[in-house]
């Protein structure tokens, strides 16, 4: 009998170990134990115990599946952090702040593993958030406050909270969530998966594909060959051709983007009010970071809580979606190095500002700007009470050259000064059965294991007679650009529709070309996303291009390029030119496309200069430089 315990006690000491080992490691080896033995062992030792799918009632009578971590080791009433999940929920992901004396809830979103209902994303998800924050606020151990924690779909839904405006709901922390904005500001992004009118068709695919079903409890079956699976046309029913249950998917494609559906489902729209504190993180690569700086404007504009109380900061670091940590801790984004300071105190602050808003700890709150944002290729912090930045000079370079733009060979050239040519033009021929492939950017779930997210090489793009290409000469000052990008383009296709496809990159002296930033439209689009029309065939037509936002330095000697093409495959569903649905067609045409230099039809992308970073504040960030080759 002796020998049995001391080997139970054994078992158990190791256990705890290995408990404290998995938090300190980001709780990677939990999922390897039952939860019926892990609870008690780590709640033993990290001081909280388990309640595990609590069914939390909706005003419609449908439950929610929560999980509760409660401190023991902290004396009563506690505050709350609460994320809310359409993926397996982690428990002890909140083992942070209950170490420091808040409550973690963690809850399966609407029809999402044992939470009752339908999913759909995210129709009625801010209701349901705030039940839910009434509902803990409501708990004996509470102390009436509920913070909201979390990247991604998780930051999404305190975004749809937030405009509930629950007096409950006392700060936020939402990572990654441009996904949450609908037709606020012009945008039309719906979860994300829209830009410039286009169905971003990787990610949009993978997502549904793997998280997007509507039966709880249904997974994928076997294993998909994404990399083949979204060739496929139509691309309407492309889900479905690989999982069982429903999703929304078909709905996403083939609704029309001023559908009352979107509203429906509740994305963020103008006429959204808010008033709770919002710390808004994310990165500059991530395919929402656009539209998170809209929100944020949003958010300001249409701020109806205390107005003395300055309740928003945003930061925008180097990184992939839902990695500012990662990117900054590897060294590297993409195949762009970062510097040394590439890292901040990002849970630091996240503490700093719950301990403030729901602790009351005045002395706590973190010490930022409105704006702080990271400056590629400088390795510098820069601080903002405004975006873009005060002192930043909107700057046209012409496109145009002394011959053909076609490819990285030929003679595009990017200037300061306008054209002059009274009749010239460039052209391409875009063939939606031999679609410009996808290299680096917001690029997510190809199914490619070759796969670079961020900035990457672009030169086998730009070997490409389909790709125009037009580079500036080499740059005598560095140049640092801070805000909005955009590409004015006068174009016309032989088409009855296509896309318009852009980046801006950055080329090192040794020849290699790295994007900076990049964007699109669908030329339906081009009279806004509410109103499609089909193009007349050889028509010119000026379009504006967003190509999103950007902090990022030149240096001296360095040049950059201007790429327009008309695909991006398969970050980007292709435009069969046809004019018709596009989501229901099999068979494309080919489209002769041209984009016009001239000074009457003057293309051009427009810069956000920002020479001099102001000084002149408490935020003001140390200039360190690394510079480039």
């Amino acid at each position: 009998m002796l020998c049995l315990s001391l080997i139970l006690i054994g078992t158990l000491v190791v256990l705890a170990l290995l408990a404290g080992f998995a938090y300190l490691n980001r709780h990677w080896i939990l999922r390897s134990f039952p939860a019926s033995i892990l609870d008690p062992v780590l709640g033993t030792a990290l001081g909280f115990r388990v309640e595990r799918d609590v069914m939390l009632p909706m005003r419609d009578g449908v439950h929610l599946a929560t999980d509760l971590l409660i401190p023991t080791r902290h004396r009563p009433p506690y505050p709350t952090i609460l994320s809310r999940t359409p993926y397996p929920k982690d428990a002890y992901s909140g083992l942070y702040f209950v170490r420091r004396g808040y409550v973690a809830a963690m809850q399966s979103m609407r029809g999402k593993f044992p939470s009752e209902g339908v999913f759909a994303p995210y129709r009625g998800d801010s209701a349901d958030g705030s039940d839910t924050v009434d509902w803990l606020a409501r708990q004996s151990w509470s102390n009436g406050k509920v913070g909201t924690m979390g990247c991604s779909a998780l930051g999404e839904t305190q975004l749809l909270l937030a405009r509930e405006r629950n007096p409950r709901h006392a700060a936020m922390v939402a990572l990654g969530a441009g996904g949450a904005i609908g037709s606020a500001g012009g945008r039309y992004g719906y979860f994300g998966v829209f830009e410039g009118g286009i169905f971003n068709l990787a990610s949009g695919f993978g997502w549904f594909l793997l998280n997007g079903g509507k039966t709880p409890g249904t997974r994928l079956e076997g294993s998909v060959d994404v990399a083949r699976a979204v060739q496929g046309l139509p691309v309407a029913g492309l889900v479905a051709r690989y999982r069982p249950d429903p999703t929304d998917f078909d709905e996403f494609v083939t609704r029309p983007l001023g559908d009352p559906y979107w509203r429906e489902l509740g994305y963020i729209s103008d006429e959204d009010r808010f008033s709770t504190p919002a710390l808004i993180v994310n990165t500059w690569h991530d395919q929402t970071v656009a539209d998170t700086l809209v929100l944020a404007e949003v958010f300001r504009r249409n701020w109806v809580g205390n107005p003395a109380a300055p309740s928003q900061h945003v930061i925008i670091g180097p990184g992939n979606h839902c990695d500012i940590e990662g990117a900054a801790a590897s060294g590297r984004v993409g195949e762009l190095p970062l510097g040394k300071n590439a890292a901040q105190p990002y849970w630091e602050w996240y503490a700093a500002w719950f301990d403030y808003w729901l602790k009351g700890e005045a002395g706590r709150k973190p010490d930022l700007p409105p704006y702080r944002f990271y400056v590629l290729g400088e390795d510098r912090w820069a601080d903002s009470t405004d975006w873009p930045p005060r002192g930043v000079i909107e700057r046209r370079w012409y496109l145009g050259g002394t011959g053909a733009a076609n490819s990285a060979a030929g003679a595009g050239v990017l200037t300061l000064a306008p054209p002059a040519d009274i009749d010239r033009h460039d052209e391409f021929r875009y063939d939606p059965a031999n679609p410009v492939p996808s290299r680096g950017g917001p690029l997510c779930c190809t199914g490619d294991p070759a796969e670079v997210s961020g900035p990457a090489d672009q030169r086998e793009v730009e070997s490409r007679n389909d790709v125009l290409v037009y580079t500036s000469p080499p740059l005598r000052d560095g140049l640092r650009m801070a805000g909005p990008l955009k590409a004015e383009l006068y174009v016309s296709s032989s088409a009855l529709d296509t896309d318009m496809v852009v980046k801006l990159v950055h080329v090192r002296p040794d020849g290699t070309a790295i994007n900076i930033q990049e964007g699109a439209l669908r030329m339906r689009y081009r009279d806004g996303f509410t109103n499609p029309k089909r193009m007349q065939p050889h028509q010119v037509y000026r379009v504006l291009v967003d190509l999103r936002a950007i902090a990022y330095y030149l240096p001296p000697g360095h040049r950059f390029r201007l790429q327009v093409t008309s695909s991006n495959f398969p970050r980007l569903e292709r435009n069969l030119n046809t004019g018709g649905n596009n989501f229901d067609e099999t068979t494309g045409v080919v489209a002769l496309n041209r984009v016009y230099t001239t000074r009457d039809r003057a293309s051009a992308v427009v810069i956000p200069e920002w020479p001099v970073i102001p000084n002149d504040s408490k935020h003001a960030a140390a200039s360190v430089r690394t510079g480039g080759d």
